[in-house]
């Protein structure tokens, strides 16, 4: 009997070890139907995307009822009592659904309680982004059941759909700002030409304005009836007066004073504005 008493003592502690594992083991926050995937966008993409998932309302690729075979009800949470607090790297999401009754996918799950899903979102690169995905059913024993994969998927599948939606809003941006982009270069051109061709415009009519518009030189010069030195004077121009010229000759010009009297000046006579 002391030999068994010996024995019995000197394997409590072995028992109690093996013991203290099997409850760790039972009460692990990770089944063998955890998701891990690896997607190929940025963190904030799919951190954006998790988020939104967690808020739809819905726990994905489960349900109670056979006639209603989706589970609404479904709210985000900062924590989780399922889970615990998450203390590795990376940022965890949850969505959780109190008073589910006997969720479909889950193993042995014949009570009422609540059923958790967590998200972690980590990045892995700037263009890489690694996701897990839980899914455990609290019962009102609080005995947790492990999910079969089904709602890990489904879950999986909404993120991806609104990771889709989100990159293909974000590449519609992108093209609206590259036109956006185009168009006001394309406007700014048009505008520097526009500004060209008026400041071209604007010395054409300087250079002409400097060819028909001159200036007397001398006091006393002659307005002629015509081209020619013979001609009659109409009357005698004062010097540096203004006057336009309508007619071009290589000698003569047909000129027009400020007091609306036309005639003829011989171009010596005559000098452009300062």
């Amino acid at each position: 009997m002391l030999v068994y008493r010996f024995l019995g003592l000197a394997l409590l502690p072995w028992l109690l070890l093996v013991s203290s594992i099997s409850s760790a083991s039972s009460d692990s926050d990770h089944s063998e139907h955890s998701l891990s995937v690896q997607l190929e966008a940025p963190d904030s993409d799919v951190l954006k995307a998790v988020q939104e998932v967690s808020q739809d309302q819905i726990i994905h690729g489960t349900y109670s009822y056979e006639k209603e075979r989706v589970l609404y009800g479904a709210h985000s949470a900062e924590s989780s009592s399922v889970f615990g607090p998450w203390r590795e790297p990376g940022k965890a999401f949850y969505k959780e659904a109190e008073r589910v009754l006997a969720p479909k996918f889950f193993k042995e799950s014949g009570d009422i309680g609540t059923l958790t899903v967590r998200y972690v979102v980590q990045s892995v690169s700037p263009t890489s982004t690694s996701l897990q995905i839980d899914a455990l059913f609290l019962d009102a024993r609080h005995v947790k059941h492990e999910s079969k994969g089904n709602v890990e998927s489904s879950e999986y599948a909404a993120i991806q759909e609104h990771l889709r939606a989100i990159q293909a809003q974000q590449k519609e941006d992108q093209q609206a700002a590259q036109e956006i982009a185009a168009k006001r270069a394309e406007l700014e051109n048009e505008r520097e030409s526009a500004g060209s061709s008026v400041q071209e415009l604007q010395k054409k009519l300087d250079d002409l304005r400097r060819r028909v518009e001159l200036r007397v030189k001398e006091s006393g010069t002659p307005l002629k009836s015509a081209p020619f030195r013979s001609a009659s004077t109409i009357q005698s121009l004062p010097a540096d007066v203004e006057v336009l010229v309508v007619i071009l000759t290589p000698y003569w010009y047909g000129i027009e004073t400020e007091d609306g009297h036309r005639g003829w000046v011989h171009r010596s006579q005559l000098e452009p504005l300062p």
